[in-house]
């Protein structure tokens, strides 16, 4: 009778096969990110998605020269060991390296402070402690209610004097406000603010910024089936007029708020061509101000459970070239899920 051939697979064989399959798909995931990036970029949804993960998706590398030695790969220890200096390069350059800025000591600097409230998730005192421990010059609040202006807004005019309030957003100054509008960014429903106020003598052009915020949606892929697809067309319309405001200003710029989108994107990159992001410029560290505390029964309604660690940085001060920035943090939760926002502007002498 013919023997039957016996397949005896030791566990830690198959153990180390499988981990090598994930990490030659991770690989193969990692390099076709950046090809569709190089040439759609925003265009795809899938890759725009993929984008706003990008600086947690990419920490894995780390793990992989460690991988290829022990496997004695030396072909995949190399290629690995460029790609984690690659990135320790990247990661110092935008997280780990703030600019150098030298300052005059008869510089008087603005202190600016912007906050989504979440609507009522913060309550009118929280936001009037935090304003009183951080006594900012300029105050930028979006996601405001009637129940904050009711009862956090007289408390704050009695050391802002000059403020502007509208419906889910307002700005609160030290100085004198020369002229207040709001606006409609590609004429949506939000509502955003522009206002040119006085400092020391000077006109300040401040922009106060809620955008419509991106989500998955379900859409038709090829006419064929469904598929989740991540949906921001929204945002780029009122980024794009945003810009073009932007590009026909001629005063000292000062733009703060929820922008709905991180540095991955390619919404983010048409602003940095016209202003220069305080937390890049003066932060340390990712930045992450969103979603702390964020209710995950949004996405799935049998979980109730809160997201408690922020992930992704959406919420800016962003400045023109008539300015420098000094030691701008994020601070600490405030009941909000998103995490308030603040740094030094010094004007540059000329």
């Amino acid at each position: 009778m013919k023997k039957i051939p016996s397949f005896n697979f030791k566990p830690c064989q198959l153990l180390q096969g499988l981990i090598q399959l994930l990490i030659y798909a991770y690989s193969l995931f990692i390099i076709s990110y950046f090809i569709f990036r190089f040439l759609l970029w925003d265009g795809s949804s899938v890759v725009a998605l993929i984008g706003i993960m990008i600086p947690l998706i990419l920490l894995p590398i780390f793990l992989l020269p460690i991988w290829a030695f022990f496997m004695k790969k030396r072909r995949f220890f190399i290629f690995y060991s460029i790609a984690c200096v690659w990135l320790i390069s990247w990661l110092y350059v935008n997280y780990g390296s703030p600019e150098s800025v030298n300052i005059a000591a008869s510089q008087t600097p603005v202190k600016v402070l912007t906050f989504n409230n979440y609507w009522d998730r913060t309550s009118p005192q929280t936001i009037i402690d935090l304003v009183e421990q951080q006594k900012p010059d300029l105050l930028f609040l979006q996601e405001t209610t009637e129940n904050h202006e009711q009862k956090t807004f007289p408390t704050l005019k009695l050391s802002y004097p000059y403020y502007a309030s509208a419906p889910t957003i307002s700005f609160f100054s030290k100085y004198p406000i020369q002229f207040v509008e709001r606006l409609k960014l590609a004429g949506h429903k939000q509502i955003q603010q522009r206002a040119i106020i006085r400092v020391n003598q000077q006109d300040v052009v401040i922009y106060n910024i809620q955008v419509t915020s991106p989500w998955i949606q379900i859409r038709k892929t090829f006419s064929l089936f469904y598929m989740p697809a991540y949906v921001h067309y929204a945002r780029t319309a009122e980024v794009k007029d945003l810009v073009q405001r932007l590009q026909k200003e001629s005063l000292p710029m000062i733009v703060a708020g929820d922008f709905n989108m991180t540095e991955q994107s390619q919404d983010y990159n048409a602003i940095k061509k016209n202003l220069k992001d305080a937390f890049l410029a003066s932060g340390l560290g990712f930045g992450f101000t969103w979603p702390n505390g964020w209710d995950i029964v949004v996405l799935v309604k049998k979980f109730k459970w809160k997201l408690n660690l922020p992930l992704f940085r959406i919420d800016y001060i962003w400045y023109s070239k008539d300015w420098v920035s000094q030691d701008t943090k994020v601070l600490t939760a405030a009941g909000s899920d998103h995490l308030p926002v603040e740094t030094y502007l010094f004007l540059r002498e000329k």
